[in-house]
């Protein structure tokens, strides 16, 4: 019988391996199961009493041909413990629920212990496990957010990159590289900088290095290059990561492209600033309108044009040139410089737009020299189109104003002459009505007397007629009394006419040519009137003893008439207006050749009501005149 010591050594061991915190199952030299200690139920949740307990320590049972250690390969192990090796057997997964059991699946390692006798047969065989499912677990979700965070990675247009604590780049990252071209040795350390564009790089790296040593958030925006050579905006933020001592361990962050978001918020901004410079212009030009419309002098309407270009283009000149009457060429009338221009010209472009009135004539120029900032723009050309046609428009109503102010005026001068040829007659008359009454008996005073009413009563109809003939051409109520007729009819009655004032002046008088044998369709009273009104013209303002020239021919379909003299002739100034009303050239002694003046306007009326032309001709003061008709010449069986 064992003693008291043996017996106490044997309670210890039993104690001791019920109470192991690691399960222990002894197996038999077989591979049947014959002990196993509490860890051991609680770990595989196989419990006394039960139907799997008692099926593991059947002999139905061995762990040497279970078929998931089998499967597993760690039968093949046991094997090797029953040889008599000490084995350690790797992690594998055992589910009990295989034989039935209803404990949950568990993750183990575990070492098969030989136990030998003094001889060095293997008695028993025992086999502790270790339950590593909770590590396994664990690992197991690590790997999965890994591999899950690998996708994401992969998956996203973001790039995602970790730094050392210090702020450097020691592992890799291939978005940053796919979407840069750098290789790992250019983007190591702080090569990732040179990714970036020159602009961007000492602002970025400087913030960078001041974010680490705070351990504060690093949140930018700025262009990566591209591996085409282009740059794209990126947003970056990086985060300090913490270890569980306060310290950084690592850094993490994610560049996002944001370049066409970029891009959109810069063409809105380009599209709203140049919306409000357009604004700001288009006021300017309104401005500039109302300014212009109050000028009514050409001179005005020129230094305030040139002034509103300087400042709506911001230029450093502005010229406007206007064409000169006769001759065309453009003049310089208004000019405005800058003090840098004047001093020292720049060399940029000019832009020049043409001043083009309703009639589409060319009256003038607008140019622009030395744009302050920038090049010359399509609005900037479509601002000085804008400013050229309200100019225009400026100037038109300036010449109309002056045409205006200068009818008044010849409309006084008509009035005050009017007047006074009025009165001319009135006072021989008045005086030979007196003589009349004082010696109605003498009959020599009265016959010289009534020659003297009947001459001014005369002149007082002429007047009294033109006026009434300027008045039906001013309201279109001639009416012409037509006929088919030769010229040279018309010609014969004016020059017998007009002979007694040309012999009155002493002027030589000669006509050259004929009609060519041509008829013309008129009222022959009208076109005599013309004739006698040039012809008179001629006799009135040629100094006495002059010469007047008639000059008849055909040309083709029309009858040319032309008279000439060797007078004072036309000032160029006035050459153009002369058929205008009331318009008469400066003439001496008093206006001793009386006249209205509106003779020359009812010559080119009439002559237009028969399809003709009247035009004059000076070289100048002092030079004489000439004044050519032309009328369509018929066959004889026109009518009208």
């Amino acid at each position: 019988m064992p003693n008291a010591t043996s017996q106490l050594a044997l309670h210890r061991y039993q104690e001791l391996f019920e109470q192991a915190p690691v399960s222990i199952q002894i197996l038999a030299p077989d591979g049947r199961t014959i002990r196993v200690n509490k860890a051991w139920h609680e770990l595989w949740q196989i419990y006394e009493g039960t139907a799997l307990n008692d099926l593991v320590f059947s002999a139905g049972y061995n762990v040497l041909t279970d078929p998931q250690l089998v499967q597993s390969g760690i039968a093949v192990l046991l094997q090797r413990a029953f040889a008599g090796e000490s084995v350690e057997i790797p992690s594998a997964r055992y589910d009990v629920a295989a034989l039935g059991g209803d404990g949950p699946a568990r993750w183990v390692t575990a070492r098969a212990h030989p136990i030998k006798d003094g001889e060095g047969k293997v008695l028993e065989v025992m086999l502790m496990h270790e339950d590593i499912t909770e590590r396994v677990e664990n690992e197991s979700a690590l790997r999965l957010r890994e591999e899950r965070f690998r996708s994401l990675v992969m998956a996203t247009s973001q790039i995602v990159w970790t730094n050392t604590p210090d702020g450097r780049v020691l592992e890799d990252s291939p978005s940053w590289r796919a979407f840069t071209g750098q290789t790992y040795d250019q983007w190591k350390e702080l090569g990732w900088l040179d990714a970036l564009h020159p602009d961007d790089r000492a602002p970025t790296g400087a913030l960078w290095q001041a974010c680490v040593a705070a351990r504060s958030v690093f949140e930018t925006n700025y262009r990566i290059r591209c591996p085409d050579g282009r740059y794209r905006w990126t947003a970056v933020k990086g985060v300090p990561i913490l270890a569980t001592d306060g310290s950084v361990r690592e850094w993490i962050g994610a560049n996002t492209d944001i370049h066409d978001m970029v891009m959109a918020e810069q063409a809105l901004a380009q599209r709203l600033d140049h919306e409000q410079r357009t604004s700001l212009m288009l006021g300017k030009v309104a401005h500039a309108a109302r300014t212009l419309h109050k000028v009514l002098s050409f001179e005005d309407i020129s230094r305030t044009l040139v002034a509103e270009v300087r400042d709506i283009l911001q230029v450093h000149q502005a010229a406007v040139s206007l064409a000169e009457a006769g001759t065309g060429a453009m003049v310089k009338t208004a000019m405005s410089a800058s003090e840098k221009y004047a001093e020292k010209p720049p060399q940029p472009g000019r832009l020049s737009v043409a001043l083009i009135d309703r009639a589409g004539k060319q009256i003038g120029l607008i140019e622009a020299e030395g744009k302050i900032e920038g090049d010359f723009t399509v609005e900037d050309e479509a601002i000085l189109l804008q400013l050229a046609s309200i100019a225009c428009t400026g100037f038109e109503n300036a010449k109309l104003y002056c045409s205006l102010q200068e009818q008044d005026r010849r409309k006084d001068e008509f009035l005050a002459m009017l007047a006074h040829e009025l009165r001319n007659p009135l006072a021989p008359i008045t005086s030979a009505a007196y003589l009349l009454e004082l010696k109605a008996h003498d009959e020599q005073l009265v016959r010289r007397s009534a020659q003297v009413i009947g001459r001014q009563v005369r002149h007082l109809t002429s007047l009294v007629n033109s006026l009434l003939d300027v008045s039906r051409v001013t309201h279109g109520l001639i009416q012409l009394d037509t006929a088919v007729i030769d010229p040279m009819a018309i010609i014969a009655d004016a020059v017998e006419q007009s002979q007694p004032l040309i012999a009155a002046h002493h002027h030589a008088f000669t006509m050259q040519g004929t009609a060519g044998g041509a008829l013309i369709v008129g009222d022959a009273v009208r076109l005599t009137q013309v004739l006698v009104n040039l012809l008179n013209n001629a006799a009135k303002y040629t100094p006495h003893g002059g010469r007047i020239e008639l000059l008849i021919a055909r040309r083709g379909a029309v009858v040319s008439i032309e008279v000439r003299d060797n007078g004072i002739g036309i000032d160029a100034r006035l050459l153009p207006h002369v058929f205008d009303l009331f318009v008469q050239a400066e003439r001496s002694m008093d206006r001793a050749q009386g006249g209205l003046g509106i003779g020359l306007a009812l010559v080119r009326e009439i002559v237009a009501l028969h399809g003709g032309q009247v035009v004059a001709h000076s070289a100048g003061a002092g030079l004489g005149s000439a004044f050519s008709l032309t009328l369509n010449a018929t066959d004889g069986k026109e009518r009208s």
